[in-house]
């Protein structure tokens, strides 16, 4: 009967110590998280100031949520709304579902990097149903030091009575001059409005 006890407590101990040795591994492993992966920093409702070096007002910029994520050195924007003020009065708005700011993680910064603008993307001046400049698209960045935006993707532009579809454009705030470019094979389609009534 002691003989039987004694197995059984070894065997017993046996297992133990398998299942000791094999199944935390895989708990410890499924429960663990990739930190790199979840904010540091997390905010709602938020307005910020951005500055020149010479104290003058770069933007200001809106969002329902940011998400820092130190780790990867970027910073995530939701329902974004940018308000760039110029010295000549013009105001230009930017308006995105998601911005995203990750500088250059060789050489970071840390002074008004680029704000990549996606989803939803709506880029203008003047007033929203009578725009002196827009741009659409999914994918558009404000350089805020260059004062310019521009894209690498398909982009809707308005400019004065014109209308541009081009696969990629850039444009700079201060001297307004635009340029567009396309993929080998296609052309940038110009559309001109008429003021008059037909």
């Amino acid at each position: 009967m002691t003989k039987k006890i004694l197995a059984a407590a070894i065997i017993t101990g046996i297992l133990g110590v398998i299942l000791y040795l094999f199944f935390p591994k895989d708990f410890e492993e499924a429960a663990s998280t990739n930190l790199e992966d979840v904010p540091d920093i997390y905010l709602k409702d938020v307005q910020i100031q951005a500055f020149h070096t010479s104290g003058a007002l770069a933007y200001e910029l809106r969002a329902d949520e940011i998400e820092q994520f130190s780790a990867q050195d970027k910073m995530l924007f939701k329902s974004l709304k940018i308000h760039v003020d110029r010295e000549d009065g013009e105001r230009w708005h930017m308006n995105a579902d998601i911005g995203s700011v990750q500088p250059d993680a060789k050489n970071p910064s840390q002074f008004l990097e680029p704000i990549r603008l996606l989803g939803a993307v709506n880029v203008y001046s003047g007033s929203v149903d009578s725009p002196e400049y827009s741009f659409r698209g999914a994918d558009v960045i404000f350089d805020p030091k260059a004062n310019t935006v521009h894209s690498d993707e398909n982009v809707s532009i308005k400019a004065g009575a014109s209308s541009y579809d081009a696969n990629a454009f850039h444009f700079d705030l201060t001297t307004k001059q635009l340029r567009l470019s396309s993929e080998p094979g296609n052309q940038v389609e110009i559309q001109y409005e008429s003021s008059e009534t037909e």
